[in-house]
């Protein structure tokens, strides 16, 4: 099954204001989907969110 990750203006935005190492785990965590901490979103049919930990 394939999958299209859309990440919003938003989000991308606060992704890059993080460090480098921070952008890197996120980045790895986002491309590494389905896998990880993920949980629908209540009221909303198609989103989600990942939660990646801190080191």
């Amino acid at each position: 099954m394939t999958y299209k990750i859309k990440i919003r203006p938003k989000a991308l935005k606060f992704i890059e204001k993080q460090d480098k190492i921070q952008r890197i785990r996120i980045y790895k965590a986002i491309y590494n989907l389905p896998n990880g901490d993920i949980k629908k979103l209540s009221g909303n049919n198609s989103q989600y969110r990942l939660r990646v930990r801190q080191l």
